[in-house]
């Protein structure tokens, strides 16, 4: 009986090495989303999973507690795309992670700075208690950019790690302001109204890289067709949120697990305000402002800021483009 054991093992771990099993590896992938649930603007992913747009490969989500920790597990190999902040996978690069940017179908910022009845303008943010994930992700570096405008030191405010739920934190009174997507933002003046935004961050920081999709070289050279699949899919996605609402909306509510009525009213506002791009989204001007300005509040050293050819493969993004035809839906302001 041992020795039937043996074989059929020895078998077993030859039949992985055989062609088909590994064209079979090679067509999963696995994409780590940064919340729990999903925010609506990371939505595009699970749309495309939801309806079939990703024809050929396997797509599996897990779901971390926020970019810094999906950008780690992709450069670790725990996945094979993190949705990511793209100041941190800019960063990232620049301190020798082999990643590449391949899309951003939310390359704008959609959050806000929500603050307490106390606080009326920016400058009464000094003092305060600033919530913040982890240090160099999503909220943090939101939140120094706003201070920044403000010319407010980051030596003169209480940054308190909370969950990416932020949500309880700034209704239970234990943070005075908090990053909130749009959808918490919603939700959390339902539960107290004196909340309110005190600044937009696509006004306050219109030129910087919010969520991009970032992918190991390794990646690149192992499963290139899967990645091509992807990222179509994911275009398809995002068009499809501009063209039929009725047809994405039930997806963004059954993995959001919204009120249908805080999601419709949610995906109206960010449709209204063009906060998904239907291309690549990841165009010069914003890549290349969002990599100076790491240098320039010292995450990136003086002189090592990667070239936008070293951040970004549009080759993925550009056949998808040339097979699904020019976009020819609301045409967003363009960031090249």
């Amino acid at each position: 009986m041992r020795k039937l054991y043996s074989t059929l093992v020895i078998l077993a771990t030859a039949a992985l090495t055989l062609p088909g099993a590994a064209v079979a590896q090679n067509n999963k992938l696995v994409v780590a989303l940064p919340t729990t649930p999903p925010n609506v603007v990371h939505m595009p992913v699970l749309i495309a999973k939801e309806l079939g747009l990703y024809k050929g490969i396997e797509v599996t989500t897990i779901q971390l507690e926020g970019g810094v920790f999906t950008y780690r597990a992709t450069v670790a190999g725990s996945a094979d795309v993190a949705l990511s902040g793209g100041a941190f996978t800019i960063v990232g690069r620049a301190k020798g992670a082999p990643t590449k940017l391949i899309l951003a179908n939310a390359p704008k910022l959609e959050a806000s700075l929500v603050v307490n009845k106390d606080i009326k303008t920016l400058a009464d943010l000094k003092g305060k208690r600033i919530g913040i994930q982890e240090p160099g992700g999503f909220a943090d570096v939101l939140s120094r950019g706003v201070l920044r405008v403000a010319k407010i030191d980051v030596k003169d405010v209480n940054f308190v790690s909370i969950a990416s739920e932020d949500v309880p934190a700034l209704v239970a009174n234990q943070v005075d302001s908090a990053i909130l997507h749009v959808e918490q933002v919603i939700v959390a003046q339902s539960k107290l109204p004196s909340l309110h935004p005190v600044a937009q961050l696509w006004e306050v920081q219109p030129n910087n890289l919010n969520t991009v999709m970032a992918v190991t070289e390794k990646t690149i050279a192992d499963k290139r067709a899967a990645l091509q699949a992807f990222v179509k899919g994911n275009i398809e996605a995002t068009r499809l949120i501009y063209t039929d609402k009725a047809k994405v909306l039930p997806a963004i509510i059954k993995y959001t697990q919204l009120p249908k009525d805080v999601a419709e009213k949610t995906l109206d506002y960010m449709i209204k305000n063009c906060i998904w791009d239907a291309n690549h989204g990841l165009g010069p001007k914003r890549v290349n402002f969002t990599a100076e300005l790491m240098e320039k509040v010292g995450n990136i050293p003086q002189g090592k800021v990667p070239k936008y050819e070293e951040l970004v493969d549009l080759s993925f993004a550009n056949e998808a483009i040339k097979e699904l035809g020019e976009w020819k839906g609301p045409v967003c302001p363009s960031d090249d």
